[in-house]
């Protein structure tokens, strides 16, 4: 049957374990395959299948690649890659893998109604974008045989180009999710999953190893071709003049492997940009790799430096936070570590009283700054130096200081996150109660009281959260599993990521699972 004849014969199928995946429509496709909106008759839910064309299912290395995407977006889970659900082989013998459902358009679609973008928006775009691939060039652990055995594996997109970025308004502002892992590959294993040795990827954005089929090809050709992106959005053009002289095909490859790219600056209206910011751009379209950024890491600290705009890239902040407690670690003495490790634990609240101030905006600018500083000599500890741009990204807005410490301990080595709560609320218990007295003498203290003969301030607000037992996971997920089948781990996981009790748990999964919650809460009583 013909593209069309195909697409038209899955709308209204039911296709996936228990047919579980209704074909609503079609959304679009590409070479290897097309997409289709489909709802999720378990969950109720909307969501977005991807199926492989009728004319490639009998290609062999086309198949591994299709597969190969799905369990590389799966593995990576971060913010800025698309979510992938599930995925199986339909009863006529065509893989498919479900994903999130997304509603906004491509980078692509935006550059073609506005031409170019202001440097605020590039820059928040591309740090999302960095972001998204720093969890695949810094390794994701992929399973084999049934989970039996796992590795972990890093690759390079080796497609990236403004259609392969999607931008999805939120309510926080626009998400950015990199999509289509189809051609990645693995660069800490000679192995390719093409052995034809042709290049594979996008002429107008691929980088001059990658054109040249190199074995050796490794992230910083994803560098490149961010550095192609960014040159467009800033002046709606390319380096080479190739669209402005519709040079097409091969005048592409002898433009990225031999020809030096325009100033950004000479370009028409382009005068306004930052030398530095130029130079960022320019540095990642050099024609070595070795001449490029390191890494999608230092390329986003140089492009926010360049430009004066932060934008938190959260995988990229927690791997230097971890980086500098591992520094930190390493430099302290003995007695130091010891000290730290002993801590008896202890939590601190603020109280809810609204006579005690717990906003910035209920004190002066001096105290402001005292809170501040406290935060910040907490934080150095974990995460070395960045602590000031953190805390003050933290401080925006009028956050009760209980959720700027929440969202700090985001930023902090999971083993430590715990740790750092304790001592910033345990810190800041005390700074608000001198603080509070000063500036009204006769306001109550913070009540304390001898827990468990720790000597450590608590409050009937906070609660310590018991580690859950490994038993009691494995029995949510069994129930879970014969709820919902596959998805079982997914869910289970989201929910863990909240750190709750066993109760808290349960509710957290039944929240997830809306058309089954009562089934699953029954089976804990």
């Amino acid at each position: 049957m013909n593209p069309s004849q195909q697409s038209n014969y899955w709308i209204g199928q039911l296709i996936g374990e228990r047919s579980r995946y209704r074909i609503v429509t079609r959304l679009g496709g590409g070479g290897m395959g097309d997409v289709f909106l489909a709802t999720d008759t378990l969950l109720g839910q909307q969501v977005a299948v991807k199926m492989l064309k009728e004319r490639l299912v009998h290609e062999t290395e086309v198949k591994q690649r299709f597969e190969r995407e799905a369990l590389l977006c799966a593995a990576i889970q971060g913010e800025h890659v698309v979510e992938v659900k599930d995925y199986g082989i339909t009863n006529e013998g065509f893989p498919f893998f479900v994903m999130e459902y997304l509603q906004g358009q491509t980078l692509g679609q935006l550059l073609r109604e506005e031409k170019r973008l202001s440097v605020e928006r590039t820059v928040r775009i591309i740090s999302q974008v960095c972001d998204g691939l720093f969890k695949a060039h810094s390794g994701v652990v992929m399973s084999h045989n049934s989970a039996q055995s796992s590795e972990v594996v890093k690759f390079v997109h080796r497609d990236l180009k403004p259609e392969n970025i999607f931008l999805v308004n939120t309510s926080l502002g626009e998400l950015v999710k990199v999509l289509d892992f189809g051609i990645a590959k693995v660069f800490s294993n000679d192995a390719e999953c093409t052995n034809t040795g042709l290049f594979v990827g996008t002429f107008q954005y691929a980088a001059p190893e990658q054109i040249e089929s190199r074995k050796d090809l490794d992230l910083r050709a994803d560098i490149y071709s961010i550095g192609m992106i960014l040159y467009e959005m800033l002046c709606g053009t390319d380096p080479f003049g190739c669209l402005q002289e519709g040079r097409l095909g091969v005048n592409w490859l002898r433009s990225h492997t031999s020809e030096t790219p325009r100033d950004l600056r000479m370009q028409p209206n382009c005068e306004h940009l930052s030398i530095a910011l130029e130079n960022v751009v320019l540095r990642c379209l050099q024609k070595s790799p070795r001449d490029r950024f390191e890494s999608v890491a230092e390329l986003y600290q140089s492009l926010q430096n360049a430009t004066g705009f932060k934008f938190e890239a959260r995988e990229i902040m927690r791997a230097l936070a971890a980086s500098a407690q591992t520094n930190v670690s390493a430099s302290a003495s003995p007695d130091v570590m010891v000290a730290q490790q002993s801590t008896p634990p202890a939590i601190y609240s603020f109280p809810s009283n609204s006579s005690r101030p717990t906003r910035a905006s209920q004190f002066s600018d001096d105290h402001n700054l005292q809170i501040t500083e406290k935060l910040e000599k907490v934080l150095v500890t974990y995460v070395g130096p960045i602590a000031k741009l953190l805390v003050k990204q933290a401080r925006q807005g009028d956050l009760p200081f209980a959720e700027v410490i929440d969202s700090l301990s985001q930023h902090v080595p999971t083993p430590q996150q715990s740790q750092f709560k304790v001592k910033a609320q345990s810190e800041m218990a005390i700074l608000l109660n001198k603080l509070d007295t000063t500036t009204h003498p006769h306001s109550p203290t913070i009540n304390r009281a001898n827990t468990s003969g720790t000597g450590f301030a608590s409050l009937p607000t906070s609660k310590t959260t018991v580690p859950i037992e490994p038993d009691f996971i494995n029995r949510c997920q069994q129930e879970l599993a014969q709820i919902i089948g596959p998805m079982s781990k997914i869910v289970l996981q989201k929910a863990l990521a909240q750190n709750p009790s066993q109760s808290q748990l349960v509710d957290a999964i039944a929240k997830q699972i809306p058309n089954q919650a009562e089934q699953f809460r029954k089976k804990f009583g």
